[in-house]
């Protein structure tokens, strides 16, 4: 749209500032002497100077050289009126027929002795009582081009003739240069036009914009918490329509999602009643064997719980508060120190953060227990930067492959070469952790230490006033 306007703009001052051809065209020799060799001036281009002396009747009565009668007079050699029908001052040419009492002079116009001689050989006088002043270049153009009785001026010029009453009659061409009075108007009417429909074009194409943008950020939220609100319906229709497919689509999503959850998490709830009740027969197998059939139920269970954790923290529905996020990960600290692990915390201000508490404690708790079991020791950083609380755990283990770190956020992925079953991983930990992560509208990163270890990233939005 802005794009448009300033064309529409640019087109009005294209055609500004092509004049109409006859405004500054060429001026034929043959033209100026036929203006030249009339013997009166015309009433219509008739322009005389505030230095005359004589005035419309002239100082020496009805004979005298301004009287009726006299050369200057009504009805004297000079009197008023169009000199000939064919020929005449044209305006449309820039020229300007008038009478001075002393030989023209302009600046940046020479003396042309061809163009003198030209133009007497034309009116069949002697040259000294004709001035002819023009520009440099128009006479390096005629130098080099045709016959001077040919010749044809392009720019200012000045062609006099001394008349028989001492005054000159003299024909002016008047090239306008740039800008012209016109143009500058023009101009300045473009620069208030742009002026103007810059702030309402900004303010339409916002204004039009502005749903969209709400619709890309509502599809980029999607992707990380697909409980969201809907968009509201606004825009045009096309938009309207829209946004009505969208907030269909987000609700079905929705509803797939909460029917998987709630199929697994039955399934894995009563697959617990089958395994108590093996567990009570037991009893009666031998002990090699009853040992080993009672680990393959313990890891069944565990594999359960994580099962039923991990789809728990996919179903964050719970009300959110504010709290302070550094009493909640210190209150961790202490209980991991209680049980002599090695877990430290660094100083710093407290953080506020609106969420659930139990997922957040469930975040930490997980990132803590993966730091002790494959890097035996555990170092948290806390701090706020730029709006965002940053937390990072570090560990002394083996870390993870670069190509493998974004992997391990999929349920029941492991890494068989770090994370083995007898450290009692099964792939759901660090899902939840996800999980809960983009429930909260935050991001993690895993990064490898040198020379060694594993950190852990988690941003998380601090919590607004």
């Amino acid at each position: 749209m802005l794009a448009a306007l300033l064309v529409a703009e640019a087109v009005g001052l294209a055609l500004v500032f092509n004049e109409p051809a006859g405004r500054d065209a060429a001026v034929r020799l043959t033209f100026i002497s036929r203006l030249l060799q009339q013997p009166g001036v015309p009433g219509p281009g008739r322009q005389d100077r505030p230095d005359r002396p004589d005035g419309p009747e002239g100082p020496e009565g009805p004979g005298g050289p301004g009287g009726p009668g006299g050369p200057g007079g009504p009805e004297g050699p000079m009197a008023g009126g169009p000199i000939f029908d064919s020929f005449g001052p044209r305006a449309d040419l820039g020229l300007t027929l008038m009478t001075v009492n002393a030989a023209p002079t302009a600046p940046g116009l020479m003396p042309s002795p061809g163009l003198r001689t030209g133009l007497a050989l034309l009116l069949g006088i002697d040259a000294n009582d004709l001035v002819f002043l023009a520009t440099a270049a128009d006479q390096q153009e005629l130098s080099q081009g045709p016959a001077i009785a040919s010749a044809t001026l392009r720019r200012s010029f000045i062609a006099a003739r001394h008349l028989r009453d001492g005054r000159w009659l003299t024909v002016e061409h008047d090239v306008a240069g740039f800008p012209t009075p016109l143009q500058k108007r023009a101009m300045l009417l473009f620069a208030l036009g742009v002026a103007a429909l810059l702030p309402l074009a900004w303010l339409f194409a916002h204004a039009l914009s502005a749903p969209i943008r709400r619709f890309a950020e509502a599809a980029l939220r999607l992707g990380r918490d697909n409980n969201g609100p809907m968009l509201p319906r606004e825009g045009p229709a096309e938009m309207l329509l829209a946004v009505d497919s969208f907030n269909a689509m987000q609700a079905r999503l929705n509803r797939m999602l909460q029917e998987r959850t709630h199929m697994v998490g039955a399934i894995a709830h009563d697959l617990r009643t089958p395994l108590t009740r093996l567990a009570f027969r037991l009893d009666d197998l031998p002990s090699p064997l009853a040992e080993k059939v009672n680990a393959d139920i313990q890891e069944m269970k565990s594999m359960i719980a994580a099962a039923l954790d991990f789809i728990r923290d996919r179903s964050l529905n719970t009300s959110r508060e504010q709290l302070d996020f550094r009493l909640l990960v210190e209150s961790i600290v202490d209980d991991q120190s209680d049980l002599e692990q090695d877990v430290t915390l660094a100083p710093g201000d407290p953080i506020t953060l609106n969420g659930n508490r139990i997922a957040l404690r469930r975040l930490v708790s997980n990132l803590v227990d993966n730091a002790l079991k494959y890097g035996e020791r555990a170092r948290l950083r806390l701090h706020v930067e730029h709006g965002l609380c940053v937390l990072e755990i570090d560990d002394d283990g083996p870390g993870i492959p670069e190509q493998m770190q974004q992997r391990v956020f999929d349920p029941f992925f492991r890494i068989e070469a770090s994370r083995n079953r007898d450290t009692g991983g099964i792939g759901l930990g660090l899902a939840s952790v996800y999980a809960i992560v983009l429930d909260h509208g935050g991001e993690i990163t895993l990064t490898n230490r040198k020379p060694a270890g594993l950190r852990v990233t988690v941003w998380l939005p601090e919590a607004r006033d």
